[in-house]
């Protein structure tokens, strides 16, 4: 599976993330750091230390606390709901969040992330309907456009357990560079290729707390990851869960085992038992404190 398999990344990858392979080929990636979690053997990785290094710098934008959201997706080509012409949501109406995957939705026509004509429509049409919130990889061009259209970016960060590091690592300085490229990056989610592996999950959601302070939300995708490493996720910079919300939900049984959604409750127990403090994010950066 390649980067470009990933759902929310196929079709809208920054070249420079698309082109890693070949730079790692050719030697033109970063040179190993002492310390660089993403080299050091897990033999020799003291995780506890990395942990609360990333909490830390975690806590000092945003306290001892984590978020979760209730959100809704805009569904290109239509949904369970009505939208905008030729799209619908699949969500509660009253979501604080309304995103639009654009893999789904805006995959560019150039090798500069640019959108065409009828890819511009379709991310016009999705604005027009209230998405605010745009979760994928998109090149520089679209990137400025969705932020001058008043949109934030949630970034997919795809990696791959037992890829090589120094593929990882040029990925994460080429994210690096689109961070400070003067076009805002709201998040980062990091999103497994395949199934995704606790340790290894572990020091790549705290290299990307670590090595992109400018960026202010690291997103924890709950469906991806699971429940257990999503939480534990929280101890190593984490601060959203992020999984569909409901206000009830039948037991995890048969046919029922994966659902991915997640109680108010639940999403609370989580968070409480990462040792953090519960809000719901309730705007782009509001939040409501939730009772003990």
């Amino acid at each position: 599976m390649t980067v470009q398999d990933v759902p929310g990344v196929r079709g809208a990858v920054t070249p420079a993330l698309a082109s890693v392979p070949r730079e790692v080929a050719g030697g033109e990636t970063s040179s190993r750091r002492e310390g660089d979690p993403l080299f050091e053997s897990p033999a020799t990785l003291d995780m506890f230390a990395l942990g609360r290094r990333a909490a830390a710098a975690r806590d000092a934008r945003w306290g001892a606390t984590a978020s979760f959201v209730r959100a809704r997706a805009f569904v290109a080509g239509g949904g369970p709901v009505a939208g905008a012409e030729g799209g619908g949501w699949r969500g509660p109406r009253d979501a604080a969040e309304a995103f639009a995957e654009l893999g789904e939705l805006a995959p560019p026509s150039s090798g500069t992330g640019a959108p065409d004509a009828g890819s511009a429509a379709e991310l016009a049409r999705a604005s027009a309907a209230g998405v605010t919130l745009w979760l994928g990889a998109p090149g520089p061009e679209l990137h400025r456009a969705i932020v001058a259209g008043g949109g934030r970016v949630l970034y997919r960060f795809p990696f791959r357990a037992g890829e090589p590091a120094a593929e990882r690592r040029a990925r994460l300085g080429a994210l690096q560079a689109a961070a400070i490229s003067g076009a805002p990056l709201w998040g980062v989610m990091p999103t497994p290729l395949g199934e995704a592996e606790g340790i290894d999950t572990l020091r790549v959601v705290a290299a990307l707390r670590l090595d992109l302070p400018s960026i202010p939300h690291l997103v924890l995708d709950v469906p991806a990851l699971g429940p257990r490493l999503a939480q534990m996720a929280l101890g190593f910079g984490g601060d959203e869960l992020w999984a569909p919300i409901v206000s009830e939900r039948a037991l995890r049984l048969g046919g029922n085992a994966n659902n991915p959604a997640m109680t108010r409750k639940e999403a609370c127990i989580l968070i409480r038992g990462a040792g953090l403090r519960p809000r719901e994010r309730v705007g782009a950066d509001r939040f409501a404190e939730e009772p003990s």
